[in-house]
C-alpha cells in the first residue's frame, strides 16, 4: 500500500509536512534569548547583593565561643601525621606487649625473616595441648 506524496514535495526532494523550519528557528532563539535574560538577571542581584552593606555584629557573635567537649580537631594533618609516626615505631621497634606473660613485640621485617627461616608455626596434633614452637618462645622471650 502506497502513500500519495504531495507533488510539490516530490520536486523539491523532501516533505514540506514534517516540520516548519521557521517556527523551529523561532522556538530556538527564544530559548537562547530567555537564557541571556535569565543570566543577565541573575547578575544583576548579585551585584546588588554585594553592594548591601554587612550587618552589624553583635556582642555575642564578636564573643570567642569554645563549644564543648568533644571538639573537633583543629590540625587533621598533624593529628593524622601523629597517629602515622606512632603506628611506625609500633612495626619498626621491640617492645612488650605482656611482660608478665613474656609476649613482645619485634620490627615487622624481622618478623617476616624469621618466618621465611622457620617457616609459619603449625596446629598441634590433637594429643598435643600446645605446639612446641610456642613453648620455645614463651622460654626465650624471658626478661
Amino acid at each position: 500500500m502506497s502513500v500519495p506524496v504531495d507533488p510539490v514535495s516530490r520536486e523539491d526532494g523532501f516533505e514540506h509536512h514534517d516540520a516548519n523550519v521557521k517556527v523551529l528557528m523561532m522556538v530556538g532563539f527564544s530559548i537562547f534569548v530567555v537564557l541571556l535574560l535569565s543570566g543577565a538577571g541573575v547578575a544583576g542581584l548579585l551585584w546588588w547583593y554585594d553592594k548591601q552593606p554587612e550587618p552589624p555584629t553583635t556582642a555575642l557573635e564578636r564573643q570567642l565561643q569554645i563549644p564543648p567537649e568533644p571538639r573537633l580537631e583543629n590540625d587533621p594533618r598533624a593529628g593524622g601525621n601523629r597517629v602515622l609516626s606512632q603506628a611506625r615505631m609500633l612495626i619498626s621497634g621491640y617492645g612488650w606487649v605482656d611482660r608478665e606473660a613474656g609476649l613482645a613485640r619485634i620490627p615487622v621485617q624481622r618478623g617476616m625473616a624469621l618466618l621465611a627461616e622457620r617457616g609459619w608455626p603449625s596446629r598441634a596434633e590433637p594429643g598435643e595441648t600446645t605446639p612446641p614452637r610456642v613453648q620455645q618462645a614463651k622460654g626465650r622471650a624471658q626478661p
